[in-house]
């Protein structure tokens, strides 16, 4: 565990994963335009740390 975070692909989906769900619940809260938003940053943001988190014993 202690591996996969100082991978910067996790530190990097990790960043966009907040960035995602912060556009996702401002996007239920207010106005729908930032709801369209929040799964363009959330899927790439998983993807990258699942890739992370299968390379940490490498």
């Amino acid at each position: 565990m202690n591996k996969a975070f100082r991978n910067p692909l996790f530190l990097v989906g990790f960043a966009l994963i907040i960035c995602g769900s912060t556009f996702a619940l401002n996007g239920l809260l207010t106005e729908r335009t930032f709801l369209y938003m929040a799964p363009g940053l959330l899927i790439p943001g998983v993807t990258f740390m699942l890739t992370a988190w299968k390379q940490r014993n490498r």
